[in-house]
């Protein structure tokens, strides 16, 4: 990529620099105040222990929470230049427990030249455990300066 990010200096193939987070409980409960949401599959360590959901003895991520880290991966790499995000689908194929540490990538798959300020470019986006297992996949739509 060159040195400033247009849409005119991307090419197919180019990797979008990776966001790695390691999944704290506490982390957890922050974002469990944040989203409104304490359901203790995320919030309850010992309720976790004896209701193994997911088969886990351990909370898990809020599902937004990898997707907001996903959505990082693009808003890092194209936000500074004035890029934006028109679209993102992610779905999410595991459970985070907490004490992992998961890394947020991406590449550019698509360009779509279509002028009038509408040009976009399509990234595959992902996250991955610390043991190299998908946990989310995706696809986002983003704008990118000329």
């Amino acid at each position: 990529m060159a040195d400033r990010l247009t849409f005119d200096s991307v090419d197919c193939g180019d990797v979008l620099p990776e966001v790695k987070q390691e999944n704290t409980q506490e982390l957890t409960w922050k974002h469990a105040v944040a989203s409104l949401d304490y359901n203790p599959v995320h919030t309850h360590p010992e309720w976790c222990k004896t209701a193994q959901v997911f088969g886990l003895p351990v909370p898990v991520m809020h599902g937004n929470q990898t997707m907001s880290l996903m959505c990082k991966v693009i808003t890092d790499w194209a936000y500074p230049v004035g890029g934006r995000m028109k679209r993102i689908e992610i779905k999410l194929i595991k459970p985070v427990p907490v004490g992992s540490t998961c890394t947020y990538g991406g590449a550019v798959t698509e360009k779509h030249p279509l002028g009038k300020g509408e040009d976009f470019v399509t990234v595959e986006v992902w996250a991955k455990n610390q043991d190299g297992e998908q946990v989310g996949i995706g696809t986002a739509q983003v704008r990118l300066p000329k």
